[in-house]
């Protein structure tokens, strides 16, 4: 593996971290460039794991605009995600809505759930 080189996004600093493999490490990974051991963490995780906030927008019936913006309460793993974006644009919801509303219960049944970004 050659070094691969990622933007920090635990805090508003945004290091620049440079990832390798090092087998001498206990996670198999070694991160330079990080200012906190969150981004050290982050890097690794970027690496074993990846995966992401999503947001989207459902169907809304009864409202002022016609669709509703969504988001995810946690991530969602990176091969998941085309998945979870085919059922938000499946997904129907009925204004009156408030924001941080449940649309869609354990998405896929990864414990996140799909909420209201505002009011609708």
């Amino acid at each position: 593996m050659d070094k691969i080189i990622k933007t920090c996004k635990v805090c508003p600093v945004g290091c620049e971290l440079i990832i390798n493999e090092d087998q001498s490490e206990p996670s198999g990974y070694h991160v330079e460039g990080n200012s906190c051991n969150r981004g050290k963490d982050f890097g690794i995780k970027e690496i074993i794991e990846p995966s992401r906030i999503l947001t989207g927008r459902v169907l809304l019936k009864n409202g002022a605009m016609s669709r509703l913006p969504v988001k995810t309460t946690g991530v969602v793993p990176e091969d998941k995600i085309e998945e979870c974006l085919k059922i938000f644009n499946s997904t129907e919801a009925i204004s009156p809505i408030k924001r941080g509303t449940v649309i869609i219960k354990d998405i896929l049944g990864l414990g996140v759930d799909v909420i209201a970004a505002r009011k609708a």
